[in-house]
Order: structure tokens, then C-alpha cells, then sequence
């Protein structure tokens, strides 16, 4: 039995490549009878007031109808993991306790650090930059 060819990627033929991966529906769905349990207020579509039903009736203790979510719809924690989301950038780096602790060091002491005779400072703009060697040439000692 050979493969599919499946797109990994936005395009061109690199990103055509076999795959045997078996794909699964990782969808999570409500059990339970469809329509009203008598059990208070519920949704009937995406959102709305127009999609609640029996919104009059009082809550009851306990809901007739579950959430079933399969094993392949869940993944692994990230919450004491570094992670990166979307397409690139800082802004989409999400950093743990510890790699956030040592990046605040490395900056502190890059900041601590007094800068060397006729340099400029560190995080300085670049005209505060050029102003420091234009003006400083006449501030030697």
C-alpha cells in the first residue's frame, strides 16, 4: 500500500512529501440526548441569546448530557516549558519561570556592566549613539 502525498507547508513542490501519519478526528462532542433535559438553560448553536434554550428553567445539580473529549484532542502541558506560537518573533515566544529568571540576569548584567573608555553605553538609540561620538571626542580626559 503506498502513502498519500500530503502538503506540509504554504506551498511549492518541497512541501509535497509522502506521509503515512494516521490522521485522526480529534473533535470534542457533547453525549447525551439532543433537546431539553429539563436541567436548565442551553445552548442550541455557536452563540447568541437566540441560541439558548430554556433560559426560564432553574439549573439542576447536575448536567444529563457530558463533554467527551478524546485522548488525541489533548496534548501535553506547557506550563513549565518554553514554547513559541504563531509565525515568529519575540512577541510570540512564551517563556517558563526559570528561562524568564536568566534572561532577566543576562540583561541586568549586560546593564550592570560599565561601558569601556570612549564606547557608548549599552541600549542606547542610534542617535544618542552618534551624538556619544560625535560629543565625546571633546570629553576625553
Amino acid at each position: 500500500m503506498t502513502t498519500s502525498e500530503v502538503s506540509h507547508g504554504r506551498g511549492g513542490a518541497g512541501n509535497i512529501n509522502p506521509d503515512d501519519t494516521k490522521y485522526v478526528d480529534g473533535e470534542i462532542v457533547r453525549q447525551g440526548d439532543e433537546g431539553s433535559h429539563g436541567d436548565g438553560a442551553f445552548s442550541t448553536g455557536r452563540g447568541g441569546a437566540a441560541n439558548i434554550a430554556d433560559a426560564d428553567q432553574p439549573p439542576a445539580p447536575a448536567r444529563a448530557d457530558k463533554d467527551l473529549v478524546p485522548e488525541e484532542a489533548t496534548r501535553p502541558s506547557t506550563d513549565n516549558e518554553s514554547f513559541h506560537v504563531g509565525r515568529g518573533g519575540a512577541a510570540n515566544v512564551h517563556l517558563s519561570e526559570q528561562d524568564k529568571q536568566k534572561h532577566a540576569e543576562k540583561h541586568t548584567k549586560a546593564l550592570d556592566t560599565p561601558p569601556a573608555p570612549g564606547t557608548a553605553p549599552a541600549n542606547q538609540g542610534l542617535a544618542d549613539k552618534l551624538k556619544h561620538k560625535i560629543f565625546g571626542v571633546f570629553h576625553k580626559k
